[in-house]
């Protein structure tokens, strides 16, 4: 096995444990204890999330002076010149756009992971690749084909699977399964104006991955500089969502991380778990392609629902499985990878390809612009593959396969 194989592969495997790990210790921090009290802080958690996204800014200059990562110069494509200019002008202001929706899917995901299952949280996220081919349609005015829809039919069938088991059957670790699925589902419209806005406003920004990442943590982190306060003055007395009669109570998380080492490492491992999942997702999606990233996802969801059903944080569920199944198979369809050979869709593949190829032509995009539309069945698919559309000119580290 050739050295960079093995780079390669260390990526991938790291990308697992650490998408992996997140949701578990969010999880985790969800049913612990301190001061007699359950650590129910979503918002807190959320904060925390988009500080270990602003740690990959520290990635990047690292890695740039590893690596001497010369600063890419990409000539203004016909016709750009007027939108990039504008954007330009706007400099690191412009990321507070998708961070904006960044800061509210991810909010209201964390807070839906507090009222749900850590499986089901995890499989319903699987909404986005919906979300994500409406927008397409809807704002970006990408049309899509025969394959696609059948894709995006089995996925909405899998969420409603999956939504139906958690309501029905319920979990020990979900406090109101219901409201849970509901708030995952509403995350993901955000979530989806995340890919909306990027393409919008970034697309011809030729920006690193990881730089990228950190920047829009910085400013989810300001936002919630701006929120935090305003979150702890709001009544609330809801005790699944609430905290001490607050929407958060950010002084009594500091109180309960402190009075528990158990907690305390937890959101350091939380923090540092997303931060490294980016780190080595933006490579592992880059270099290795959709196969190896929807493998990845799917991995990583029956690793959550095994540690789940282990510690007795959940139970096996036939019908959470069979639309787990069908979430996977449509993603595996919207995506290529599955090419169903007969009722026309071969056909549908190579006329999307031929439409994409015209459609790239007509935008004048550069050749060494990536035109895979991967989408992926989970936010950071969809996060890093946008990214990479815009970064095509620069050089990453060289873990070709040989």
């Amino acid at each position: 096995m050739s050295e960079n194989r093995c780079i390669l592969y260390t990526f991938m495997f790291g990308m697992l444990v650490f998408g992996t790990a997140n949701t578990i210790a969010g999880k985790a921090m969800d049913m612990a204890h301190s001061r007699g009290e359950l650590f129910n802080h979503p918002y807190f958690q959320t904060a925390g999330m988009f500080l270990g996204e602003f740690f990959c800014i520290f990635y990047y200059f690292i890695y740039k002076k590893v690596t001497k990562l010369a600063p890419v110069q990409e000539p203004l494509k016909p016709k750009t010149q007027e939108k990039k200019s504008c954007t330009a002008k706007m400099g690191i202001f412009v990321f507070f756009i998708p961070a904006f929706f960044d800061f509210c899917g991810s909010t209201l995901m964390f807070v839906g992971l507090v009222l749900s299952a850590p499986s089901v949280y995890q499989m319903m996220r699987g909404f986005i690749m919906i979300v994500v081919a409406l927008y397409s349609v809807v704002f970006l005015k990408i049309k899509l084909f025969k394959h696609q829809y059948l894709g995006v039919s089995f996925a909405f069938i899998g969420v409603i699977l999956v939504g139906l088991a958690s309501v029905l059957y319920g979990a020990t670790s979900a406090k109101s399964p219901v409201l849970g699925v509901i708030i995952i589902i509403v995350a993901q419209f955000f979530a989806g104006g995340v890919f909306a806005t990027e393409q919008l406003f970034l697309e011809n920004i030729v920006v690193h991955p990881l730089q990228a990442v950190g920047i829009e943590g910085m400013s989810g982190l300001g936002y919630y500089m701006i929120m935090l306060p305003v979150l702890n003055l709001i009544p609330c007395y809801n005790p699944d969502i609430c905290n001490g009669g607050y929407v958060e109570n950010s002084i009594e998380a500091f109180r309960q991380i402190g009075a528990s080492w158990e907690i305390g490492l937890l959101f350091i491992g939380f923090m540092l778990s997303i931060s490294l999942f980016n780190f080595t997702g933006v490579t592992t999606t880059k270099k290795a392609g959709a196969l190896a990233r929807s493998t990845i996802d799917t991995s990583r969801t029956l690793l959550i629902w095994g540690f789940s059903m282990l510690v007795g944080w959940e139970v096996f569920i036939w019908l959470q499985l069979i639309g787990f199944a069908f979430l996977v198979a449509g993603t595996l369809i919207y995506n290529e990878i599955i090419k169903i050979p007969f009722l026309g869709f071969t056909d549908s593949i190579e006329q999307k390809k031929i439409y994409m190829r015209n459609r790239a032509e007509k935008k004048h995009q550069s050749t060494k612009e990536e035109e895979t539309d991967y989408l992926g069945y989970s936010p950071g698919a969809v996060y890093d593959q946008s990214h990479f559309k815009r970064q095509s000119a620069t050089d990453d580290i060289n873990l070709e396969t040989k």
